[in-house]
């Protein structure tokens, strides 16, 4: 292909993405859905980008974007705040992720027929994720509390880390018959431990060398090396490199901690608000770039697509319903009780289940295709319920002032 061509269609995917996000902030519709069409009429449409030739980028492009992510999620997250509403957090995620994955395997297994471990690997991409991309601006628009928003924001970076261990565990099942799921879980504990220790560690010696360089030019380039260098260190001890990634984030966000451990006086503030705002910037370019690619990688079969909705349907069915049940226990006798509804109803889906959906069709797992197209699907269901929840109680503000 041309390379002008590739140029210009590159040109129109940004335009494209940096039209939807200020639309996104005007009618709070979310550009995941413009982005996917995008790609689906780039891809399997029109044929401009050929499924089998964008596949090989695909890995590196989902993989990036989910650290950048995680970063910046830990990056915004104050010890404060996680120490006051991780706890219920956490009890939320565990409680949403156990039940839909139980539930999401099982329909894979016993309706879709498609065997235990590709439908567990397929449960690990969908079941729970809520994606801060979009639910961190919407919480402003809606004008939910501080401590309704950061809860939400802990529980989206939980998320994500319990789904992609979740999912390279029963990978690793898979592609080595001889593991059984204890030692592949048992691993997952050991992934987790060494994630934490690695993270913690190079994020001390990271936040003293940015401190140190911050007057330089080119600092977030370093930052981005830095985060790169945490997950390929903590990834080659055996440990959950994403997980390192978030611990990076939050030690780096929370610097002054770092100030009292060791008494130092480091200021990091004005470096940090440089940091975000180019941080914004490359994780837009990457998650637009992202949803583009999945909706390259849509499969259309139209045999298939009453087969498949039908499934997302049923999928979202059994995430609101285990939300529910999560949300009624992690908020009971704390003030969050009073926000249950918009906290069960912002189950929009995004960046996790789109890169791991991309990494199955890369790994060449069975049934990959399905996967990205019925994660599409659920995508685009899950966001659209977030955004009518949002609008309406944008609504109701404007009502009462």
């Amino acid at each position: 292909m041309d390379a002008s061509i590739v140029f210009a269609v590159v040109a129109g995917i940004i335009i494209i993405g940096f039209v939807g996000e200020f639309f996104f902030r005007k009618t709070s519709i979310p550009i995941f859905i413009s982005l996917i069409i995008t790609g689906i009429i780039l891809g399997p449409v029109l044929n401009i980008f050929p499924r089998q030739s964008v596949i090989p980028v695909l890995a590196p492009v989902a993989e990036l974007t989910l650290l950048l992510v995680l970063f910046s999620s830990g990056l915004s997250l104050k010890a404060r705040v996680v120490i006051e509403n991780g706890g219920r957090a956490l009890v939320q995620a565990a409680i949403y992720i156990g039940l839909s994955s139980i539930l999401i395997g099982s329909l894979g297994v016993f309706i879709m027929k498609w065997g235990v471990l590709p439908s567990f690997i397929f449960a690990s991409m969908i079941s729970g994720e809520t994606t801060a991309a979009l639910l961190v601006p919407l919480s402003k628009w809606m004008r939910i509390s501080e401590s309704v928003s950061s809860f939400l924001k802990i529980e989206a970076a939980t998320n994500s880390i319990l789904l992609v261990v979740l999912f390279f565990a029963f990978v690793q099942v898979y592609n080595s018959p001889g593991i059984n799921l204890s030692t592949a879980f048992n691993g997952v504990a050991s992934q987790f431990s060494v994630g934490i220790v690695v993270g913690a560690i190079l994020s001390l010696t990271w936040v003293y060398t940015l401190y140190r360089f911050q007057k330089e030019k080119f600092t977030y380039i370093l930052t981005l090396g830095l985060i790169l260098i945490t997950y390929a260190v903590a990834t080659q001890l055996g440990g959950n490199g994403t997980l390192s990634v978030l611990v990076f984030g939050l030690v780096f966000g929370n610097y002054y901690l770092v100030n009292k451990l060791f008494r130092r006086q480091m200021n990091l503030d004005f470096l940090q608000n440089e940091l975000g705002a180019f941080q914004q910037e490359i994780s837009f370019l990457l998650t637009t770039l992202l949803f583009v690619f999945l909706g390259v990688a849509f499969v259309i079969t139209p045999s298939h697509v009453v087969t498949n909705v039908s499934v997302a349907l049923a999928i979202l069915l059994i995430l609101l319903t285990c939300r529910f049940v999560a949300t009624r226990v992690s908020t009971f006798k704390s003030q969050l009780s009073t926000a249950k509804r918009e906290i069960l109803l912002m189950c929009a889906q995004g960046v996790t289940p789109a890169t791991l959906a991309i990494l199955a069709v890369s790994l060449q797992l069975p049934y990959a295709d399905t996967f990205v197209n019925i994660v599409t699907y659920v995508i685009i269901m899950t966001n659209v319920i977030t955004t009518a929840v949002a609008v309406a109680s944008a609504r109701k503000h404007k009502t009462e002032l």
